[in-house]
């Protein structure tokens, strides 16, 4: 048998190998998104240049909203990605948790929301007298609708698209505060509970067959392991590993195939929560064109 030390250095060098041939992450120069994203932050700063805030305040919003626009189409995750996944429900070394962590952008792309909130709900406890204190209310209120970190100091957006349109009702980001909060939009900790089902969480943000195809993958591995357990378990005066360890191959199998599917249904239907928020958020942009 391989000793442990052996067979992890050996993943490794896979992994490796693997990731020295694999395409680029870098963001593709037919990137739509990326270039939408780019075109909102530069009118973003143009904005921020025409209200004159002190030096400061400015780049302490700019730099919350270079996180807030960090939006870009992710490449698909590979195989590889997935074997990963795979040994580390199978083995739970936090290397191997660590690789298969680490092979794509998709965890930033989802937290980079969290980021921006950071700073702005910052900026506006350290500097409440901001001249950019509407549009930053406006911000979260759109910004919060992606949050996923805990303590953040409201419960949503509207919370912010509230305050903005009470303390400055003259201004027309008021107005356009009262109609982004008729937006639909998803959560991510809806998503996250449904995910205790795979596939659910695809289905809330109406990607059905996704999640049709996760909740079959669920159910199967669910067989693999149950059926072999009643099985041994009517034959249990004569199991033998000798004879029967298909039986064990088949439940370890699904025992990791149903854990890289909860984890990749997690991760998905959260990615699922984002894109459908920023659609949302697009289609009111092009509804109205002065919105900053």
């Amino acid at each position: 048998m391989t000793p442990p030390r052996t067979a992890v250095a050996g993943f490794a060098a896979v992994v490796v190998a693997t990731l020295a041939c694999s395409s680029s992450v870098l963001v593709r120069h037919d990137d739509a998104t990326f270039a939408r994203a780019q075109r909102r932050l530069q009118r973003t700063v143009a904005l921020v240049d025409d209200a004159h805030p002190p030096a400061e305040d400015r780049a302490w919003f700019l730099q919350g909203e270079a996180f807030y626009r960090y939006r870009f189409q992710p490449a698909p995750r590979g195989f590889l990605t997935y074997i990963a996944q795979g040994a580390a429900v199978a083995i739970e070394l936090p290397m191997l948790q660590a690789v298969a962590g680490s092979l794509d952008l998709m965890d930033l792309r989802l937290k980079s929301y969290d980021g921006a909130i950071h700073l702005w709900e910052s900026m506006l406890v350290h500097r409440p007298a901001t001249p950019l204190r509407p549009l930053t209310l406006y911000r979260l209120g759109w910004a919060y609708r992606n949050a996923g970190a805990a303590g953040f100091p409201r419960d949503s957006g509207d919370q912010a698209f509230d305050l903005l349109a009470h303390d400055y009702p003259s201004s027309p980001l008021a107005r356009l505060a009262l109609d982004a909060r008729q937006v639909p939009w998803k959560s991510k900790d809806t998503a996250t509970a449904l995910s205790l089902v795979p596939g659910l969480g695809q289905v809330y943000v109406r990607e059905y067959a996704n999640g049709a195809v996760r909740f079959a993958i669920g159910v199967a591995s669910v067989a693999m392991v149950a059926a072999p357990a009643v099985i041994a378990y009517r034959r249990r005066s004569e199991v033998t590993l000798h004879d029967d360890w298909p039986l064990l191959v088949s439940a370890l199998a699904g025992l990791i195939f149903l854990g890289v599917d909860y984890t990749t249904a997690y991760q998905d239907a959260l990615r699922g929560v984002v894109n459908w928020n920023e659609q949302g958020e697009a289609a009111f942009e092009d509804r109205h064109p002065d919105a900053p």
